[in-house]
């Protein structure tokens, strides 16, 4: 069975023209040498004057914010610092996706620079089936038995009140490092690093875990008179953990990443090496896209098919034969991955098919791995363009463990909360979500969710589906959010139909275009990739392409040019699994476009577009 277009044809907005809505300001970006390209997309981005402009296409390291702004940042370096001087037993607890991992990666690999050789450093990441994320009263005990004193945690247990207490009662101290939405209840931990506090004024909610974990490395490091050097050795870490958890690139994080990527490059982990190596990737040239579809997909292929001890260990080794074996490990975990996804997308294809007319999907079935049901509902959520569980049945328990992922305009985790008496568990964000339920309540869900959407589906916003405002633009909030960019190669998840910029001159569709726009990278959430349309142009030839010819391409030229005939001037572009479009395209001879500029590769100089919308002249 084909997938379904994933193509509704929304209508697309355009940004206002900068020469017109801000003239002073754009006259002002051209003489400090900002193209007026680059002056448009920033400014379509929020940013209101030539320092912030500026600010963005040249970021600095220095200019990071300082990392005590953030509560109770003080208060967990001075115990650690403690722990160290007095050769405590350390854990750091992680969580299973690529954010957890390469957030306790990177704070063991800190620590263990800064530790007395005799002292103990341990590490402990939960199972994704067997555990579930945050803290979990069996891996406290096993921690205590191990003789842990200090407990810092990544990625996780803000909300794990409970088994805070219990750890305190085992005679463990427990320090939080988080971005997750806390409970107004916060755990009883010594000291709790989170932005989203109600009682925390730093405004670093674009922070995921990975970044709130190097902002206690910078603290550490300073405290301990390390180099800046130093710190930014780590970046590369940052970079892959922040671009995996789709954490908005604005403020700090667009910093972090993008000289975490020159750091990437360059690495010197042996892990990250051994592991671009085997994802085939050219050093020098690995891109925010590389790490969206390939490292971050690998990493969390560990958690996902099997322990993600396995990712952890591949970071933090020194050894690179020992990297190399792991490299190889998550290789062919991904491959699995990969595998079963498609198997299993075949089957939730064939449900969904069966039930086309409910605005709402939901589709089970017995042992799917639980793995892979969060891929495969967002997989599913985008061919469809509606909300989409996914849940895979216990026959021993009679429990049901589901998957969400959501549409704009449709809060999942409301819709949940509303039915939360009927479910065992649940949590997660407006567009994602996780639970649990008993099975012989599934029906009553689906109708509930069915009733729902009927009523309209967006449910009030709650604490955990907060926005964050930075310079004037909105920007979801969706760190936290567990899914993987390589389900969507359409458009960034979560963001708008809205294009930056009407192009007049097809001429412009170049190179040089290209290098200019390269220079506001890293693109991601919070600073997508540059959008633009194109009107009234002469449709050349179409044809399909691609696995099982799901894609659909077009040749076409300016209207000005002459028909019928391919020209020096005429483009090509790409249009993702639009292949069932072309019935509906091939009978206009001219077609208005929206689109991304693209190159093959960063050694080629010939363009190509990625369209993301074909709308037939007729």
């Amino acid at each position: 069975m084909e997938a379904p277009s994933t193509h509704d044809h929304n209508a697309w907005e355009v940004y206002p023209r900068l020469d017109i809505s801000a003239n002073d300001l754009y006259n002002a970006a051209l003489n400090a040498g900002i193209t007026a390209l680059q002056a448009q997309f920033l400014y379509n981005r929020g940013l209101r004057s030539v320092e912030e402009m500026q600010r963005f296409l040249h970021p600095e390291y220095k200019a990071v914010r300082d990392p005590l702004s953030i509560i109770d940042m003080e208060k967990a370096l001075r115990r650690i610092q403690q722990a160290i001087d007095a050769k405590e037993h350390i854990t750091v607890y992680g969580d299973y996706d690529a954010d957890g991992i390469t957030s306790s990666a990177l704070l063991f690999r800190a620590l263990r620079t800064l530790i007395q050789p005799d002292a103990v450093l341990d590490f402990h990441i939960p199972h994704r089936l067997n555990d579930g994320c945050g803290f979990n009263l069996a891996a406290l005990d096993m921690l205590k038995a191990r003789g842990t004193q200090l407990i810092i945690t990544t990625d996780c247990a803000s909300s794990d009140v409970e088994q805070v207490a219990y750890a305190n009662q085992l005679g463990m101290t427990v320090i939080i490092t988080d971005h997750h939405h806390p409970p107004k209840e916060l755990p009883p931990a010594y000291a709790m690093v989170n932005p989203w506090r109600a009682d925390c004024q730093s405004g670093e909610h674009y922070l995921c875990g990975v970044g709130i974990a190097f902002k206690v490395t910078q603290a550490l490091y300073r405290d301990a008179g390390r180099s800046l050097i130093d710190e930014q050795e780590l970046l590369d870490l940052v970079a892959i953990g922040t671009i995996g958890d789709i954490a908005p690139l604005i403020s700090d994080n667009h910093t972090y990443v993008h000289l975490g990527l020159e750091h990437l490059n360059a690495t010197h982990n042996p892990g990250l090496h051994a592991l671009i190596n085997k994802a085939q990737l050219q050093p020098g040239h690995i891109r925010e896209r590389d790490i969206a579809f390939s490292l971050a997909p690998r990493i969390n292929a560990a958690g996902r098919m099997k322990e993600a001890s396995i990712a952890f260990n591949l970071l933090t080794t020194e050894d690179h034969a020992e990297a190399e074996q792991l490299a190889e490990e998550l290789h062919n975990l991904n491959i699995q991955r990969q595998q079963q996804t498609e198997e299993l997308m075949y089957s939730v294809r064939e449900q969904a098919r069966n039930n086309p007319q409910h605005a709402v999907t939901l589709v089970d079935g017995d042992d799917w791995h639980e793995g892979i049901i969060g891929l495969v509902a967002g997989k599913l959520s985008e061919e469809l363009n509606k909300p989409v569980m996914v849940l895979s049945n216990d026959p021993q328990t009679g429990l049901s463990r589901g998957s969400a992922r959501s549409q704009k305009g449709f809060n999942i985790i409301e819709a949940l909360r509303s039915f939360s008496s009927q479910l065992v568990r649940y949590g997660g964000h407006a567009q994602a979500a996780g639970f649990t339920i008993e099975h012989g309540r599934i029906e009553e869900l689906r109708q509930h969710l069915l009733n729902w959407h009927a009523n309209g589906g967006s449910g009030e916003q709650s604490e955990a589906d907060e926005s964050v405002l930075i310079e004037g633009t909105e920007v979801p909030d969706v760190t936290g959010v567990v899914t993987e960019q390589e389900s969507s190669e359409v458009a960034p998840p979560f963001m708008p139909n809205k294009a930056d910029l009407v192009f007049t001159k097809i001429d412009k569709l170049n190179y040089q275009t290209y290098q200019e726009l390269r220079a506001l990278a890293p693109f991601g959430a919070g600073n997508p990739e540059p959008v633009f349309k194109m009107t009234n142009l002469r449709r050349l030839r179409t044809w399909t392409s691609g696995k099982n010819n799901q894609n659909l391409r077009l040749r076409f030229t300016d209207s000005a040019r002459a028909s019928g005939t391919e020209t020096n001037a005429s483009y090509t572009g790409t249009y993702i699994r639009g292949a069932s479009e072309i019935e509906r395209i091939a009978r206009a001879t001219h077609i208005n476009i929206i689109f991304r500029i693209e190159t093959f590769n960063d050694n080629d100089t010939e363009v190509w577009l990625k369209l993301l919308e074909i709308e037939p002249i007729v």
